[in-house]
């Protein structure tokens, strides 16, 4: 190969390889109105609501809409101030290997600067298990977007007691990596409240993400055409 040739090619690898690594700020083509929680109108049997009070409903709606809007870029670090400060807080997200558990984990994970003490498998564990060192810091997520929003879907809450109360949420999160395309993922929350002198605050959060066959399946489901599935609704009610 001359070194003309040899320039055209390289000059053409050097293209594939920029439009590669060129990510588009969104992906297009997806529907997300019908992409958030687990059903819409489609699937009304699934929308149970709440059995709380009312009033105690619209506290914790409220409590969760603004835990939902610290979600940001800005705000997230003062996620931990809606926790009750006299209960052990428990805290489980679905992108952190091991639960935080207590306030010093609680403020550490929920700083700018993380202050983690080491974990590590005890003695008398099994053989073969792996050591797991500082390992709600192994990823901060959070740490490395420019930009996040949280959206709540159907909060469902009840009373376990007159000052505790158990709720349930379906939660579309979306966010936008420093470097790379906006991305979404969907899973499903749920979180205990204690009622203090301030209100209710948290005392539990945990979110549950799909398996991988289940979250494929939803997001092919979620390719499908608003027309197609209210075709396939028309189908039904005539059969």
């Amino acid at each position: 190969m001359d070194m003309r040739a040899f320039s055209l090619v390289f000059c053409a690898g050097l293209m594939v390889g920029a439009n590669a690594l060129a990510q588009p700020a969104h992906y297009e083509g997806e529907d997300r109105k019908d992409y958030i929680g687990n059903a819409q109108s489609f699937y009304p049997q699934f929308d149970i609501g709440s059995t709380a009070p009312p009033e105690v409903t619209a506290a914790i709606e409220s409590l969760v809409t603004d835990f939902a809007d610290r979600w940001r870029a800005a705000k997230w670090t003062t996620v931990k101030d809606l926790f009750s400060p006299d209960d052990e807080p428990y805290v489980l997200l679905a992108h952190q290997p091991d639960w935080l558990v207590g306030w010093d984990e609680l403020d550490g994970y929920f700083s700018n600067k993380p202050t983690m003490p080491e974990k590590s498998v005890p003695d008398e564990a099994p053989p073969g298990l792996r050591e797991i060192e500082a390992s709600h810091y192994e990823y901060r997520a959070e740490g490395e977007l420019a930009e996040m929003m949280y959206t709540p879907d159907r909060i469902r809450a009840r009373l376990i007691d007159d000052d505790l109360a158990l709720a349930i949420w379906y939660v579309d999160f979306q966010f936008k990596p420093r470097f790379g395309a906006a991305k979404g993922e969907h899973f499903k929350a749920n979180a205990v409240f204690r009622n203090t002198a301030e209100g209710w605050k948290f005392i539990h959060y945990g979110e549950a993400p799909m398996s991988a066959i289940m979250y494929m399946e939803r997001l092919y489901r979620s390719q499908v055409s608003q027309e197609f599935l209210d075709l396939l609704s028309n189908g039904a009610r005539q059969r």
